[in-house]
């Protein structure tokens, strides 16, 4: 009987847990507006590539930091 009403309380918090990375994620955008650009000229400059060699990932990653540095603060601030 105590392992149900563990197994209810667990449930019940798991229920409220709300992520909010994403919404952090979009107030960044904005700030990572020059990476996004650069990301966004290498697909159009690769676009006619048939060799399959090249490729865009370290401007894709290079977006992506920026976003992620932006959100870090922010997001551990909210677990504590």
């Amino acid at each position: 009987m105590a392992d149900a009403v563990e197994d209810d309380v667990v449930d019940d918090v798991e229920d409220d847990v709300v992520d909010i990375r994403p919404e952090l994620e979009e107030t960044c955008k904005p700030k990572c507006v020059k990476a996004f650009v650069q990301y966004q000229q290498c697909v159009e400059r690769i676009a006619s590539d048939t060799t399959g060699d090249a490729h865009c990932t370290g401007q894709y990653f290079d977006y992506w930091a920026c976003i992620d540095e932006c959100t870090a603060p922010k997001l551990f601030q909210k677990l504590k």
